[in-house]
C-alpha cells in the first residue's frame, strides 16, 4: 500500500509539473516602453491652439540663400499631448569641404512674436545642443517664409506646405 501511495504521489507531482510547464507556453500580453517621450522639458511658451493649428502639417524645403549651404529638407509639425507645438526637421546640405551632409533636429520652444513671426528652436534629438533657430511667417497658402539662424549666420529660407491626405 505504501508503494501505491508513493506511485500516486509521484504521478501527482508529474502532472503538476507538466501543468506548470504548459502554463509557461501560454501567451502573455506584451509590454513596451513606447508612448510620449519626456526627454524635453515643457516648452517655455504657449501658442494659442487656433494659431498652432495653422502651423501643423508637413513641409518640404523650397529654397534657401546659397550661403546657408542647404539644398533640401522636410519639416513635420504637430501638437503634443500637452497641446504644445513640436516637430522634427531634416536638413540636407554641404559642409565647408563640399561634402554632402544630413542632419536631423527636434523643433521645440515654438513661440509667436508680436510681429506674427513664429520662432522655433532646432535642437539635437536629445534636446541639446541648439543646432539652429527658425524665424517663420505663414503665407496665405500655408507655406512658411523666413530665416534660419545657423552657427555660420542667418539666412533666408522657405518651406512649402504639403496638402493633407
Amino acid at each position: 500500500m505504501a508503494r501505491a501511495s508513493l506511485r500516486r504521489l509521484a504521478q501527482a507531482f508529474i502532472i503538476l509539473g507538466v501543468a506548470a510547464w504548459l502554463t509557461t507556453l501560454a501567451p502573455y500580453p506584451a509590454s513596451a516602453t513606447t508612448g510620449p517621450s519626456q526627454f524635453l522639458p515643457p516648452s517655455h511658451y504657449k501658442v494659442a491652439s487656433k494659431v498652432a493649428q495653422q502651423y501643423t502639417g508637413q513641409y518640404i524645403f523650397k529654397s534657401a540663400a546659397p550661403a546657408a549651404r542647404l539644398k533640401g529638407g522636410a519639416l513635420a509639425i504637430e501638437t503634443d499631448n500637452k497641446g504644445q507645438l513640436v516637430g522634427v526637421g531634416q536638413f540636407y546640405g554641404f559642409d565647408n569641404n563640399g561634402s554632402q551632409i544630413t542632419w536631423v533636429g527636434t523643433l521645440y520652444n515654438f513661440h509667436l512674436t508680436g510681429k506674427k513671426v513664429m520662432i522655433a528652436d532646432v535642437v539635437a534629438p536629445t534636446g541639446k545642443p541648439l543646432l539652429a533657430r527658425l524665424f517663420l511667417t505663414r503665407s496665405a497658402n500655408g507655406d512658411l517664409i523666413g530665416q534660419i539662424e545657423l552657427p555660420t549666420g542667418r539666412f533666408a529660407i522657405t518651406w512649402h506646405k504639403l496638402p493633407k491626405r
